[in-house]
Protein backbone atom coordinates (compact mmCIF):
# COMPACT_ATOMS: atom_id res chain seq x y z
CA UNK A 1 0.00 0.00 0.00
CA UNK A 2 1.29 3.43 -0.95
CA UNK A 3 1.97 5.85 1.93
CA UNK A 4 -0.55 8.65 2.40
CA UNK A 5 0.97 11.92 1.12
CA UNK A 6 1.16 14.72 3.67
CA UNK A 7 -1.16 17.67 3.22
CA UNK A 8 -0.65 21.28 4.32
CA UNK A 9 -2.43 24.59 3.91
CA UNK A 10 -1.14 28.00 2.82
CA UNK A 11 -3.14 31.14 3.64
CA UNK A 12 -2.44 34.84 3.18
CA UNK A 13 -4.36 37.22 5.43
CA UNK A 14 -4.93 40.83 6.33
CA UNK A 15 -7.47 42.06 8.91
CA UNK A 16 -9.44 38.81 8.75
CA UNK A 17 -10.45 38.44 12.40
CA UNK A 18 -14.13 38.11 11.45
CA UNK A 19 -13.59 35.16 9.11
CA UNK A 20 -10.27 33.42 9.78
CA UNK A 21 -11.63 31.22 12.61
CA UNK A 22 -13.97 29.42 10.19
CA UNK A 23 -11.08 28.74 7.81
CA UNK A 24 -8.76 27.52 10.55
CA UNK A 25 -11.48 25.36 12.13
CA UNK A 26 -11.89 23.55 8.82
CA UNK A 27 -8.15 22.79 8.75
CA UNK A 28 -7.28 22.32 12.42
CA UNK A 29 -5.94 18.84 13.28
CA UNK A 30 -6.71 17.74 9.72
CA UNK A 31 -3.68 18.97 7.77
CA UNK A 32 -0.09 18.44 8.87
CA UNK A 33 1.02 22.07 8.48
CA UNK A 34 -0.67 25.47 8.26
CA UNK A 35 1.40 28.41 7.03
CA UNK A 36 -0.20 31.84 7.42
CA UNK A 37 1.38 34.91 5.83
CA UNK A 38 0.06 38.18 7.26
CA UNK A 39 0.46 41.15 4.92
CA UNK A 40 -0.25 43.92 7.42
CA UNK A 41 -3.10 43.20 9.82
CA UNK A 42 -4.01 45.85 12.38
CA UNK A 43 -6.68 43.74 14.10
CA UNK A 44 -6.51 40.47 16.08
CA UNK A 45 -5.82 38.22 13.07
CA UNK A 46 -2.19 37.34 14.03
CA UNK A 47 -3.20 36.51 17.62
CA UNK A 48 -6.02 34.24 16.43
CA UNK A 49 -3.70 32.42 14.02
CA UNK A 50 -1.12 31.96 16.77
CA UNK A 51 -3.71 30.38 19.07
CA UNK A 52 -4.36 27.74 16.40
CA UNK A 53 -0.69 26.82 16.29
CA UNK A 54 -0.15 28.00 12.74
CA UNK A 55 3.29 28.92 11.43
CA UNK A 56 2.80 32.68 11.27
CA UNK A 57 4.96 34.84 9.01
CA UNK A 58 4.80 38.52 8.12
CA UNK A 59 5.37 39.88 4.63
CA UNK A 60 5.07 43.46 3.42
CA UNK A 61 2.22 43.92 0.96
CA UNK A 62 3.41 45.06 -2.49
CA UNK A 63 0.11 44.97 -4.44
CA UNK A 64 1.01 41.51 -5.72
CA UNK A 65 -0.95 38.44 -4.60
CA UNK A 66 1.39 35.99 -6.32
CA UNK A 67 4.39 37.34 -4.43
CA UNK A 68 2.63 36.85 -1.10
CA UNK A 69 1.35 33.37 -2.00
CA UNK A 70 4.76 32.24 -3.23
CA UNK A 71 6.29 33.53 0.00
CA UNK A 72 3.96 31.10 1.78
CA UNK A 73 4.78 28.23 -0.58
CA UNK A 74 8.49 28.60 0.14
CA UNK A 75 7.75 27.81 3.79
CA UNK A 76 5.74 24.65 3.15
CA UNK A 77 7.14 21.18 3.91
CA UNK A 78 4.21 18.86 3.07
CA UNK A 79 3.90 16.77 -0.11
CA UNK A 80 0.72 18.55 -1.21
CA UNK A 81 -0.65 22.03 -0.48
CA UNK A 82 -4.18 23.39 -0.17
CA UNK A 83 -4.49 27.10 -0.90
CA UNK A 84 -7.25 28.57 1.22
CA UNK A 85 -8.35 32.17 1.68
CA UNK A 86 -9.25 33.67 5.04
CA UNK A 87 -12.94 33.89 4.08
CA UNK A 88 -13.21 30.27 2.98
CA UNK A 89 -13.99 26.92 4.54
CA UNK A 90 -12.67 23.53 3.43
CA UNK A 91 -15.24 20.73 3.19
CA UNK A 92 -13.19 17.96 4.81
CA UNK A 93 -15.54 15.16 3.75
CA UNK A 94 -15.00 16.01 0.09
CA UNK A 95 -11.31 15.05 0.45
CA UNK A 96 -12.07 11.46 1.43
CA UNK A 97 -11.66 9.98 -2.05
CA UNK A 98 -8.63 11.78 -3.48
CA UNK A 99 -5.82 9.50 -2.25
CA UNK A 100 -5.45 7.85 -5.68
CA UNK A 101 -5.08 11.26 -7.33
CA UNK A 102 -2.46 12.32 -4.79
CA UNK A 103 -0.49 9.13 -5.41
CA UNK A 104 -0.45 9.44 -9.21
CA UNK A 105 3.04 10.69 -10.22
CA UNK A 106 1.85 12.48 -13.36
CA UNK A 107 -0.67 14.60 -11.46
CA UNK A 108 0.41 17.74 -9.61
CA UNK A 109 -2.79 19.80 -9.50
CA UNK A 110 -6.41 19.22 -8.56
CA UNK A 111 -9.34 21.39 -9.56
CA UNK A 112 -11.58 22.14 -6.58
CA UNK A 113 -15.17 23.32 -6.70
CA UNK A 114 -15.31 26.82 -5.25
CA UNK A 115 -18.84 27.40 -3.94
CA UNK A 116 -19.43 31.14 -3.59
CA UNK A 117 -22.07 32.07 -1.02
CA UNK A 118 -23.77 35.29 -2.14
CA UNK A 119 -26.41 37.64 -0.74
CA UNK A 120 -29.92 36.30 -0.26
CA UNK A 121 -28.82 32.68 -0.01
CA UNK A 122 -27.68 32.67 -3.64
CA UNK A 123 -24.70 30.51 -4.55
CA UNK A 124 -22.42 30.32 -7.57
CA UNK A 125 -19.62 27.91 -8.33
CA UNK A 126 -16.53 27.53 -10.46
CA UNK A 127 -13.52 25.23 -10.70
CA UNK A 128 -10.09 26.41 -9.62
CA UNK A 129 -6.74 24.73 -9.00
CA UNK A 130 -6.47 24.87 -5.20
CA UNK A 131 -4.60 21.65 -4.37
CA UNK A 132 -1.15 21.04 -5.83
CA UNK A 133 2.18 19.35 -5.19
CA UNK A 134 4.97 21.13 -3.38
CA UNK A 135 7.49 21.59 -6.16
CA UNK A 136 10.12 24.31 -6.80
CA UNK A 137 8.73 25.01 -10.28
CA UNK A 138 5.12 25.30 -9.17
CA UNK A 139 4.50 28.93 -8.32
CA UNK A 140 1.78 31.57 -8.68
CA UNK A 141 1.74 34.10 -11.52
CA UNK A 142 -0.15 37.39 -11.85
CA UNK A 143 -0.51 40.32 -9.47
CA UNK A 144 -4.25 39.70 -8.96
CA UNK A 145 -6.54 36.72 -9.64
CA UNK A 146 -3.27 34.85 -9.49
CA UNK A 147 -2.94 31.51 -11.27
CA UNK A 148 -0.87 28.42 -10.54
CA UNK A 149 -2.19 26.10 -13.26
CA UNK A 150 0.23 27.43 -15.89
CA UNK A 151 3.33 26.62 -13.87
CA UNK A 152 2.00 23.12 -13.10
CA UNK A 153 1.62 22.33 -16.79
CA UNK A 154 4.94 23.98 -17.67
CA UNK A 155 6.60 21.69 -15.11
CA UNK A 156 5.25 18.72 -17.08
CA UNK A 157 2.39 17.67 -14.80
CA UNK A 158 -1.33 17.14 -15.27
CA UNK A 159 -4.24 18.86 -13.53
CA UNK A 160 -7.30 16.73 -12.82
CA UNK A 161 -10.82 17.45 -11.57
CA UNK A 162 -11.50 16.40 -7.99
CA UNK A 163 -14.54 16.19 -5.67
CA UNK A 164 -13.00 18.71 -3.26
CA UNK A 165 -15.33 21.55 -2.23
CA UNK A 166 -14.29 24.91 -0.76
CA UNK A 167 -16.97 27.35 0.39
CA UNK A 168 -16.22 31.02 -0.12
CA UNK A 169 -18.12 33.58 1.95
CA UNK A 170 -16.32 36.77 0.94
CA UNK A 171 -18.86 37.83 -1.68
CA UNK A 172 -21.62 37.91 0.94
CA UNK A 173 -19.83 40.81 2.64
CA UNK A 174 -19.57 44.05 0.68
CA UNK A 175 -16.10 45.49 1.23
CA UNK A 176 -15.54 48.83 -0.55
CA UNK A 177 -11.86 48.65 0.37
CA UNK A 178 -11.49 45.23 -1.24
CA UNK A 179 -13.34 46.29 -4.40
CA UNK A 180 -11.23 49.44 -4.78
CA UNK A 181 -8.03 47.43 -4.23
CA UNK A 182 -8.98 44.78 -6.79
CA UNK A 183 -10.17 47.31 -9.36
CA UNK A 184 -6.94 49.31 -9.04
CA UNK A 185 -4.73 46.22 -9.40
CA UNK A 186 -6.70 44.86 -12.35
CA UNK A 187 -6.65 48.18 -14.20
CA UNK A 188 -2.90 48.44 -13.66
CA UNK A 189 -2.24 44.90 -14.86
CA UNK A 190 -4.57 45.28 -17.86
CA UNK A 191 -2.78 48.50 -18.85
CA UNK A 192 0.42 46.45 -19.06
CA UNK A 193 -1.36 43.57 -20.87
CA UNK A 194 -4.17 45.20 -22.92
CA UNK A 195 -4.89 42.06 -24.98
CA UNK A 196 -5.37 39.79 -21.98
CA UNK A 197 -9.04 38.74 -22.19
CA UNK A 198 -8.86 36.96 -18.85
CA UNK A 199 -7.88 40.19 -17.11
CA UNK A 200 -10.62 42.08 -18.96
CA UNK A 201 -13.12 39.48 -17.79
CA UNK A 202 -12.19 39.86 -14.13
CA UNK A 203 -12.01 43.64 -14.35
CA UNK A 204 -15.47 43.73 -15.92
CA UNK A 205 -16.94 41.58 -13.16
CA UNK A 206 -15.21 43.66 -10.49
CA UNK A 207 -16.55 46.89 -12.02
CA UNK A 208 -20.02 45.30 -12.08
CA UNK A 209 -19.73 44.32 -8.39
CA UNK A 210 -18.65 47.88 -7.58
CA UNK A 211 -21.75 49.27 -9.29
CA UNK A 212 -19.73 50.83 -12.11
CA UNK A 213 -22.12 49.68 -14.80
CA UNK A 214 -20.79 51.85 -17.62
CA UNK A 215 -17.20 50.69 -17.02
CA UNK A 216 -18.34 47.08 -16.74
CA UNK A 217 -20.24 47.31 -20.02
CA UNK A 218 -17.33 48.85 -21.94
CA UNK A 219 -14.94 46.22 -20.55
CA UNK A 220 -17.15 43.18 -21.10
CA UNK A 221 -18.68 43.91 -24.51
CA UNK A 222 -15.43 43.49 -26.51
CA UNK A 223 -14.77 40.03 -25.02
CA UNK A 224 -18.28 38.58 -25.20
CA UNK A 225 -17.32 36.08 -27.91
CA UNK A 226 -13.66 35.62 -27.04
CA UNK A 227 -12.50 32.03 -27.47
CA UNK A 228 -9.80 32.71 -24.88
CA UNK A 229 -12.53 32.54 -22.24
CA UNK A 230 -14.25 29.34 -21.13
CA UNK A 231 -17.90 28.65 -21.96
CA UNK A 232 -18.78 29.45 -18.36
CA UNK A 233 -16.99 32.80 -18.57
CA UNK A 234 -18.57 33.75 -21.92
CA UNK A 235 -22.02 32.95 -20.55
CA UNK A 236 -21.29 34.97 -17.41
CA UNK A 237 -20.28 37.95 -19.58
CA UNK A 238 -23.60 37.74 -21.44
CA UNK A 239 -25.55 37.48 -18.19
CA UNK A 240 -23.85 40.55 -16.72
CA UNK A 241 -24.41 42.57 -19.90
CA UNK A 242 -28.06 41.51 -19.87
CA UNK A 243 -28.40 42.63 -16.26
CA UNK A 244 -26.88 46.01 -17.14
CA UNK A 245 -29.34 46.40 -20.03
CA UNK A 246 -32.24 45.34 -17.79
CA UNK A 247 -31.44 48.08 -15.28
CA UNK A 248 -31.90 50.58 -18.12
CA UNK A 249 -35.10 48.78 -19.18
CA UNK A 250 -33.62 48.03 -22.61
CA UNK A 251 -35.55 44.80 -23.08
CA UNK A 252 -34.53 44.16 -26.68
CA UNK A 253 -30.84 44.38 -25.76
CA UNK A 254 -31.47 42.04 -22.83
CA UNK A 255 -32.88 39.46 -25.24
CA UNK A 256 -29.90 39.88 -27.57
CA UNK A 257 -27.43 39.02 -24.82
CA UNK A 258 -29.55 36.10 -23.63
CA UNK A 259 -29.83 34.45 -27.04
CA UNK A 260 -28.25 31.20 -25.83
CA UNK A 261 -29.02 28.23 -23.63
CA UNK A 262 -26.68 27.15 -20.88
CA UNK A 263 -25.95 23.50 -20.11
CA UNK A 264 -25.43 24.56 -16.50
CA UNK A 265 -28.74 24.61 -14.59
CA UNK A 266 -27.70 27.53 -12.40
CA UNK A 267 -26.66 29.85 -15.23
CA UNK A 268 -29.65 28.74 -17.30
CA UNK A 269 -31.94 29.56 -14.38
CA UNK A 270 -30.45 33.04 -14.06
CA UNK A 271 -30.79 33.52 -17.83
CA UNK A 272 -34.49 32.68 -17.65
CA UNK A 273 -34.97 34.90 -14.61
CA UNK A 274 -33.45 37.94 -16.33
CA UNK A 275 -35.37 37.15 -19.53
CA UNK A 276 -38.60 36.90 -17.55
CA UNK A 277 -37.93 40.30 -16.01
CA UNK A 278 -37.41 41.76 -19.50
CA UNK A 279 -40.76 40.32 -20.65
CA UNK A 280 -42.42 41.76 -17.54
CA UNK A 281 -41.07 45.22 -18.40
CA UNK A 282 -42.64 44.83 -21.85
CA UNK A 283 -45.90 43.77 -20.12
CA UNK A 284 -45.72 40.39 -21.84
CA UNK A 285 -46.71 38.70 -18.60
CA UNK A 286 -47.51 35.25 -19.99
CA UNK A 287 -43.96 34.89 -21.33
CA UNK A 288 -42.60 36.31 -18.08
CA UNK A 289 -44.48 33.66 -16.05
CA UNK A 290 -43.27 30.96 -18.44
CA UNK A 291 -39.63 31.96 -17.78
CA UNK A 292 -40.15 32.31 -14.04
CA UNK A 293 -41.79 28.90 -13.62
CA UNK A 294 -39.25 26.80 -15.48
CA UNK A 295 -37.51 24.07 -13.48
CA UNK A 296 -34.07 25.58 -14.09
CA UNK A 297 -35.20 28.93 -12.65
CA UNK A 298 -36.52 27.41 -9.43
CA UNK A 299 -33.41 25.20 -9.04
CA UNK A 300 -30.79 27.86 -9.78
CA UNK A 301 -28.51 28.85 -6.92
CA UNK A 302 -27.93 32.13 -8.77
CA UNK A 303 -31.58 33.19 -8.43
CA UNK A 304 -32.99 34.69 -5.27
CA UNK A 305 -35.90 32.29 -4.78
CA UNK A 306 -37.85 34.63 -2.47
CA UNK A 307 -37.66 37.37 -5.09
CA UNK A 308 -38.65 34.90 -7.80
CA UNK A 309 -41.74 33.77 -5.88
CA UNK A 310 -42.70 37.38 -5.22
CA UNK A 311 -42.59 38.10 -8.97
CA UNK A 312 -44.64 35.00 -9.76
CA UNK A 313 -47.26 35.85 -7.12
CA UNK A 314 -47.52 39.46 -8.25
CA UNK A 315 -47.87 38.68 -11.96
CA UNK A 316 -50.24 35.76 -11.34
CA UNK A 317 -52.47 37.99 -9.21
CA UNK A 318 -52.52 40.64 -11.95
CA UNK A 319 -53.38 38.08 -14.64
CA UNK A 320 -56.19 36.58 -12.52
CA UNK A 321 -57.76 40.02 -12.11
CA UNK A 322 -57.55 40.83 -15.80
Amino acid sequence: MLPTPTLGAAIIVKNAESSIILALDSLYEFVQQIVVVDTGSTDQTPQICSRYGTELHFHKWTDNFSEARNYALERMRTDWIIQLDADEELDRKSLENISQLLNTPSIAGLHSQILNVLDGGIESEHLYTRIFRRHPKIRYEGAIHEQIAGSIREAGFEIMDSPVVIRHFGYAEHSPEKIVRNTTLLRKELADNPDDKWLSYHLGLTEFAAGNRSEAKSTLEPIVNSQELSIEQRETVRLRLAQIALESEKSDIVKKWLDFRSADVHREGLRLFILGAAYAIQKDFHKAIFCFTQEATSNSRLVNQLELQSFIDGISSFLNQS
